[in-house]
């Protein structure tokens, strides 16, 4: 065998468990100095117990021991516990247990002198330790590597505070049983806030699972055709503004409170998103000579990989609200847009959905509402109208170069004026020429 205390112990699929060998298994994945699978895990069997089996994640950081072997001849696979929680004594004790016989109802059935299994824990107090080993980047789910961002959080909670609440006094077991129903509801009356809700439950199930805490199907995918939750197709929108409608948005920003009718400009002139223009910085900005530009944060755009560049200098009219702001902003605040806090203003919807009302925009059906985001997509496609190539358009609006097909259907449509254009000049093909 190898020597006990170096790394080649760990080069097999089986070793003798201790203590100090499960946590250095755990922290040679974790640093990439053990490989792992194509799931970007590694696992090893208890030479000292059999059926005791040690899954290390290298993405969330976990050690998560199993027990995994043959049972009244059905071939089963069980979580014991995470091994910073379960000590590798209590869990060979698990295994002896888990073995020792299996109930008609399917049930691991403990030996008569040893106690009942803990009740699933409730769905409010599991999504909240989700919530927060995500966050601390304990936990981070799928194939995602990085810590999410602050905002991503606050669309989590949020989500859990208008979708779960009602439903987090129920247990796992008891919140799986009713999970198909509360799908439906939540899919007929918002289907696309229904799909971000099931992804959230998915992840909560699996975080459960990887905590040892579910050892069943997540209950959010489904086993087989007939149970599996599907997600509501999600088309991608393609409403912008005719030059009508921004004459009358742009009377009534005259009339409202000049930092909404700036921020609402700067994104159609930059074709940046709303949450980059709410936290734009003075010291991302130069506002003077040949080189004026914005240059925004990686964090504030959407692939969160690369920071973009607008060149301001080649926009006067955005230029000349920047300056505007610089003369009326207090010279210690660091936003561009601050709120009555301090802090980046927020709210944006609301003062959005005054604005449409005043500029009789208003619609009752919400898929033919502007919405702010159609700023930047209004934006994008008089870029396309006047001629400009779509990769150029690309990389104006910071999105990366593999997103020229998604460009291309939203923001290269064709007006009716240029569809009449484009008749006229086939008709006239056929025409004799003048002489």
């Amino acid at each position: 065998m190898a020597q006990a205390n170096g790394r080649d112990v760990f080069e097999g699929g089986a070793m003798a468990f201790t203590e100090a060998r499960i946590e250095q298994a755990r922290r040679l994945v974790c640093d990439g100095e053990l490989s792992a699978d194509g799931a970007g895990r590694r696992s090893w069997r208890d030479e000292g117990c059999r059926g005791l089996v040690l899954v290390v994640n290298q993405r969330s950081g976990s050690a998560v021991l199993y027990f995994q072997g043959t049972v009244n001849g059905r071939t089963i696979r069980r979580a014991i516990g995470d091994a910073e929680n379960v000590r590798l004594e209590e869990a060979r004790r698990a295994v002896g247990r888990l073995r020792y016989d299996r109930s008609a109802a399917g049930a691991l059935a403990p030996r008569p002198d040893e106690p009942a299994e803990a009740e699933s824990p409730t769905l409010g107090s599991m999504v909240a330790d989700m919530l927060d080993a995500h966050e601390a980047g304990r936990w981070l789910p799928g194939t995602r590597s990085r810590v999410p961002l602050p905002r991503t959080m606050k669309f989590y909670r949020d989500l859990r505070k208008a979708r779960l609440a009602e439903h987090e006094s129920l247990s796992l077991v008891e919140f799986a049983g009713k999970l198909p129903a509360v799908y439906a509801a939540m899919r007929a009356e918002a289907p696309i806030q229904a799909n971000r809700v099931l992804q959230l439950v998915r992840n909560l199930y699996g975080y459960a699972a990887d905590r040892g805490l579910w050892t069943a199907a997540n209950p959010a995918v489904g086993t087989s055709k007939t149970d599996r939750l599907t997600r509501t197709a999600e088309r991608a929108r393609t409403r912008i503004l005719t030059d009508a409608e921004w004459r009358r948005l742009e009377k009534a920003m005259a009339l409202d409170v000049p930092i909404w009718r700036d921020l609402f400009s700067i994104s159609l002139h930059t074709l940046q998103r709303m949450g980059a223009c709410r936290h734009m910085r003075w010291s991302d900005l130069t506002l003077t000579g040949k080189r004026a530009e914005w240059r925004i944060p990686a964090e504030w755009m959407k692939g969160r990989r690369h920071g973009h560049v607008v060149p301001l200098a080649e926009l006067p009219a955005a230029l000349a609200i920047l300056r505007a702001r610089r003369k009326a902003v207090p010279k210690d605040c660091p936003w561009v847009f601050p709120g009555a806090d301090g802090k980046p203003i927020d709210n944006h919807d609301k003062a959005w959905d005054r604005l449409i009302r005043a500029a009789g925009l208003w619609h009752e059906d919400a898929e033919q509402r502007p919405r702010p985001h159609d700023l930047r997509r209004t934006g994008g496609a008089r870029m396309t109208a006047a001629g400009v190539p779509l990769q150029t358009v690309t990389r104006a609006l910071g999105d990366a170069a593999s997103s020229a097909a998604m460009v291309a259907r939203t923001y290269a449509q064709v007006s009716d004026e240029a569809l009449r254009d484009a008749f006229a000049a086939s008709a006239g093909r056929g025409r004799p020429r003048k002489r």
